[in-house]
């Protein structure tokens, strides 16, 4: 019991001290700060958008409309996005989904073997935030923004897509947007911590080719439009960018406020600081 109770303390300490000011002990090359009121609000933030585009879109249903089992007229939609219209792909819509994946674990695996253990909650918290509001704020945009996608102007439309409503939400693209938040992330933060290394021209390059990648078998497999994918590019690399740099501001000392819990042989200290 007594054992149970010093690792909690330890772990109470490490995250009272963290998130009461300045992560500074995450932090070795003092990059990037995480604070409590920082984190409250874009992490908080976008865990609570999340949940929200998730919950009217998979759950609530929000604006869905039934498909009425006519093909769409091609001549509705914008010249510039017809051009890049496509029946359905299977094929590329199932490797779209398995790139995704590979995409969204690229930044854990780059950082794992670049970055010291001591970077990881910082990063992962600041990744955690990318994700969450690109992922948010794309699903919210694709409720409120009636659009068939174009497999819907040609035969053989998937009956999965038809059944579930998703067909009437190609605006915007949500595989090219959190592909693009992820690699807009990872090549952000590389750069940062490897000012100097020729490296980081790599990274950008074959994140954002992936990422590009992912957005031209989305047009290809007939599942979006150019400007689906160019607003999911967008959303995806300012949430990739931003959320970093915001991180990189110092905490003002003045607010650099809270308590501090330790624990050692001779009992539990709390420090008060106002």
């Amino acid at each position: 019991m007594k054992k149970n109770l010093i690792v909690f303390a330890l772990l109470s300490s490490f995250f009272v001290k963290a998130f009461a000011g300045d992560f500074n002990l995450l932090g070795k090359q003092n990059l990037f700060h995480l604070t409590f009121a920082r984190e409250a609000v874009l992490l908080g933030g976008g865990a609570a958008v999340a949940a929200g585009g998730f919950t009217m879109s998979k759950i609530v249903k929000f604006n869905q409309k039934e498909f009425d089992g006519s093909l769409k007229d091609k001549s509705t939609v914008p010249v510039f996005d017809q051009l890049f219209m496509a029946k359905y792909s299977k094929g590329l819509d199932v490797t779209c989904d398995i790139l995704r994946i590979g995409i969204l674990a690229a930044p854990v695996a780059l950082f794992g073997f670049t970055e010291d253990m001591e970077e990881w909650f910082t990063i992962g918290t600041m990744y955690a935030e990318s994700l969450l509001w690109t992922y948010g704020l794309t699903e919210i945009l694709k409720v409120c923004v009636n659009r068939a996608r174009p497999y819907m102007y040609y035969e053989g439309a998937p009956s999965k897509d038809l059944e579930s409503g998703d067909w009437n939400n190609s605006f915007p693209s949500g595989h090219t947007s959190i592909c693009f938040a992820a690699a807009a992330f990872s090549s952000y933060v590389y750069a940062m911590y490897n000012p100097g290394d020729n490296m980081k021209w790599l990274v950008t390059g074959v994140s954002f080719g992936l990422a590009a990648g992912v957005g031209a078998m989305r047009m290809a497999g007939g599942c979006h439009y150019f400007t689906d994918v160019f607003t999911g590019a967008l959303i995806g690399t300012v949430s990739g960018f931003i959320i970093p740099w915001i991180h990189t501001i110092q905490p003002s000392p003045k607010k650099n406020r809270g308590a501090d819990l330790a624990v050692s042989p001779a009992g539990f200290y709390f420090t008060l600081r106002k």
